[in-house]
């Protein structure tokens, strides 16, 4: 029970309200007093209780700074179109929650979670920043993610094989053409379009997006799960109700030989 009183006090220290740091500024040993600590526990923090306004400020720079350097664009945007209500969100979800991840790299993920619902239900705040957000989020994790090896033993694409790609990558689908938004522009508002995008890595180990039609989204959304190519195509085809003619055909080839241009294809599993 001490050991979570200590931690409880140490997370309101680092992530509380404004009106938290009021109180640990202005008087860090009532703040510490405050929490009920055992006496050996508050004994041992006493001397240094004044240090917690340092530790607060080391701590939640590291959280925030993170969050802005992940989010970046979304922050400007935000400041351009809603002021104030991107570094609320971050505000509020240090006090109401606080990271619950090991690792600061998932900090904004965690924060988008707290956050979406809420910037969706306020109406000063467009839904298309909502979006870019995720999307953002997702560019710059596909960017930095670690690339696993390809297997030794790839085949040439069959409709019978399965087929393999190269990690990391992801599908995301939105209802405005976020990735069109114009870098200039901060308060500039995207086409408001049903958009499925592949986030990729180039051989530059720079992020990428490719637009995909439904039809596409649906045939590799099949094939990353592992369907063979032949079974995939007509799985998709069910799924978006179309029959499995030339033209599909021509475009699912179409689209692998892109894929394989943009080195995002590597090739089918031998068996």
């Amino acid at each position: 029970m001490s050991a979570e009183r200590v931690q409880a006090m140490f997370a309101k220290a680092c992530f509380g309200s404004p009106e938290d740091a009021r109180e640990l500024a202005g008087d860090p040993a009532a703040f510490v007093e405050l929490h009920d600590l055992a006496p050996e526990d508050a004994a041992a923090i006493g001397p240094s209780a004044r240090r917690l306004g340092l530790y607060r400020r080391l701590v939640r720079g590291n959280v925030t700074h993170v969050i802005r350097a992940m989010l970046e664009r979304t922050r400007a945007r935000f400041e351009a179109i809603a002021p104030g209500r991107f570094d609320a969100a971050v505000d509020a979800f240090l006090a109401e929650v606080g990271p619950r991840t090991a690792h600061l790299r998932d900090v904004p993920a965690e924060l988008l979670a707290f956050a979406a619902p809420r910037w969706r239900a306020d109406p000063s705040v467009p839904a298309f920043l909502v979006e870019a957000a995720e999307v953002e989020l997702v560019e710059f994790t596909v960017g930095v993610a670690p690339r696993p090896p390809a297997p030794s033993d790839l085949a040439d694409v069959a409709a019978d094989r399965s087929l393999v790609f190269a990690e990391p990558l992801a599908l995301v689908t939105t209802t405005h053409a976020v990735h069109e938004l114009p870098g200039g522009d901060l308060a500039a508002a995207p086409p408001a379009r049903a958009t499925t995008l592949l986030v990729y890595r180039d051989g530059e180990h720079l992020s990428r997006f490719l637009e995909l039609t439904p039809v596409a989204a649906t045939l590799l959304e099949r094939l990353r799960a592992g369907s063979p190519l032949g079974v995939a195509i007509a799985e998709a085809c069910a799924a978006r109700g179309v029959p499995v003619d030339d033209a599909v055909l021509a475009g699912a080839a179409r689209l692998l030989a892109d894929l394989g241009d943009r080195g995002v294809l590597l090739g089918a599993r031998a068996a």
